[in-house]
């Protein structure tokens, strides 16, 4: 099985979102990722998982309003 990986750049078109946005999330550790020198690099397998997780926390949130 071969791991989709990506950079800033791609996971930024691919959650449409700003690059700065990301490394927000990665400086609070809130993101999944990982390094390859000094380069930041992400999973998209487990970008999709993590995305998931918010998803589902934002629906349980919205069961107590």
């Amino acid at each position: 099985m071969t791991k989709k990986i990506c950079d800033i750049q791609e996971l930024s078109s691919y959650l449409k979102i700003s690059v700065s946005e990301i490394r927000k999330l990665v400086r609070s550790k809130r993101i999944p990722h990982f390094r390859i020198g000094n380069r930041l690099k992400f999973d998209l397998v487990k970008i999709n998982s993590w995305v998931e997780d918010l998803e589902a926390q934002e629906g349980k949130n919205l069961l107590f309003f």
